[in-house]
């Protein structure tokens, strides 16, 4: 396509080639016309042998359609067709871009008895899709774990086994229950918009339903090809999957379900996942979890050994203290009977005395001393008792002491090493790694900024540089540059004297906003050295 100013056709005119303004029609042809049927009678049919192409034309009482059905098409036709045969054909329209003539390219054929179920069920396929109702944006996702799956279908239906037997086979934990309906004859359409609908009022509504059953002609998936249907797989708030038929067989019920599956046994493959897989790759991620932990657990096991191994245990520093206040103990008991043994004799010998010497008086006497002896003893056993008991105290307290700052020190080892263990993990690591690089980049990404500042500026100090010393910024003074044109070049021959002119030639003078263009009449050289007139060329 090229675009020019023609006198003829008219200002900035588009000028297409034959290629492309077929293209273009082509393309208006397939987005106008992207499936429509057609009603008609065979004429002219040729099918080419080596390729398997149908070519022949439809025709009516008014007009002819050029048609083609390609091999891969034709393959799956279930009569044979041949002239005055009248059919019903579904087609795209296009343009043979070579030849320049619309064509229907075909897709689906059928005679034309059998086509008037056909050509009902377009009609509504064609509304719905005006409606939007097969778009993609419409169609609710499935999930990849379901738990719980309704079948809607025939309770003895072969479609219904092979739906059961295939997920049981594939994922076992799924929970599968039976919504039955008829799908086939009067009461299929109502049994089925009544079965969506009470699956849609479960009190715990399953993960989705798969409405099914097995092949059929036109007239046994009429059910399946109602309106009545359609608006109740429209409207389910659950996920339908729509596996109706063979491979072949399209309903409407497949395109407004939000997933179609070519057969009921495909369903089972498409809405579950491969449970022995599964087990599989549990099996690893199992395996590859436990290897971490066991790897994580050796080094927390080694780290723990070599700290316990230069810690103290503190149960032997308090069996240690409490063996030391036991020897004191004892020693204070053993310090006690020897002093109480040592009174207890001196009143023996000193009673022994008294009873060799008869007077009263010194009986009274020292029977007065030994009240004052005895009350003395008395007293020195209970400041004695007294000393001791308080230096057992103090001895208690000091144990004390000593084993809440034995506790102390303990727990503050504990918890420098759990704190060590703590730093030693590899998510602390990689947090601390992860603040470094945020740093590093935050420190790359300022001096990156200061060097292109840097760069800028001296780029800038070139750019006043060069244009302090261009010629140009020297014509811009009031000088100029006169030259002689020169064939071939735009700037000429530079005249440095007098002598590089002759008169009478034409000579060219730059300045800064453009070039004077003049003829020498004469050129006068400049004597330095003289004072008489200067010398002309003439």
């Amino acid at each position: 396509m090229s675009e020019y100013l023609s006198p003829n056709l008219g200002l900035n005119e588009r000028v297409l080639t034959v290629s492309q303004l077929n293209a273009q029609v082509k393309k208006l042809l397939n987005n106008a016309f992207p499936l429509v049927v057609v009603e008609g009678e065979i004429s002219g049919l040729h099918h080419h042998r080596s390729s398997g192409h149908y070519y022949f034309n439809l025709k009516d009482e008014r007009a002819i359609l050029r048609c083609v059905m390609f091999a891969g098409n034709a393959s799956r036709l279930s009569f044979q067709p041949k002239d005055g045969l009248k059919v019903l054909v579904r087609t795209e329209i296009s343009l043979y871009e070579r030849d320049g003539r619309y064509q229907a390219v075909i897709q689906h054929m059928e005679p034309h008895g059998e086509g008037e179920l056909r050509l009902a069920i377009e009609r509504l396929r064609a509304k719905l899709q005006a409606k939007g109702w097969f778009e993609n944006e419409l169609k609710k996702p499935l999930p990849a774990f379901p738990e719980h799956i309704v079948i809607v279908s025939s309770p003895k239906g072969a479609a219904t086994r092979d739906v059961y037997v295939n997920i049981w086979r594939r994922y076992p934990p799924v929970k599968l229950s039976l919504q039955p309906a008829s799908v086939q004859g009067q009461l299929a359409e109502s049994e089925i918009c009544q079965a969506i609908a009470t699956i849609n009022r479960f009190e715990v509504q399953p993960d989705f339903a798969i409405l099914t059953r097995g092949g059929g002609s036109l007239e046994d998936l009429a059910a399946f090809n109602s309106e009545q249907v359609a608006v109740a797989i429209h409207e389910s708030e659950i996920p339908i999957v729509s596996a109706v038929g063979h491979d072949v067989d399209f309903t409407i019920a497949d395109f407004v379900a939000d997933l179609r599956a070519p057969t009921p046994s495909t369903a089972a493959e498409l809405v579950t996942p491969d449970g022995q897989e599964l087990w599989i790759r549990f099996d690893e991620f199992v395996m590859n979890f436990d290897r971490s932990v066991r790897i994580v657990i050796d080094r927390l096991q080694t780290n723990t050994s070599h700290v316990q191994s230069r810690l103290r245990s503190p149960r032997r520093e308090v069996a240690n203290n409490q063996q030391r206040l036991s020897d004191r103990i004892k020693d204070l008991k053993r310090t006690q009977s020897q002093q109480l043994t040592q009174r207890t004799s001196r009143i023996t010998h000193l009673r022994r005395v008294l009873s060799q010497v008869q007077p009263s008086t010194k009986l009274q006497h020292n029977g007065t001393r030994i009240r004052n002896a005895q009350v003395q003893i008395v007293k020195s056993a209970n400041a004695l008792n007294k000393e001791n008991s308080t230096r057992v105290d103090r001895a208690t307290e000091k144990l004390v002491q000593l084993n809440a700052h034995w506790r102390e020190r303990t727990n503050t080892k504990l918890h420098n090493v759990n704190r060590a263990l703590i730093q030693v993990r590899p998510v602390q690591k990689i947090k601390h790694l992860r603040t470094r690089t945020e740093n590093t980049t935050s420190i790359l990404g300022v001096r990156a900024s200061e060097k292109t500042v840097h760069a800028r500026s001296n780029v800038e100090s070139v750019i006043k540089n060069l244009d302090a010393v261009s010629p140009l910024a020297v014509l811009q003074r009031g000088y100029a540059v006169v030259t002689k044109p020169v064939e071939g070049t735009y700037f000429g021959a530079i005249a440095k004297g007098v002598d590089d002119v002759q008169p009478g030639e034409g000579i060219q003078t730059h300045v800064s906003d453009g070039t004077i263009y003049s003829r020498v009449t004469s050129a006068t050289k400049r004597n330095h050295t003289e004072t008489n007139e200067p010398e002309t060329n003439k």
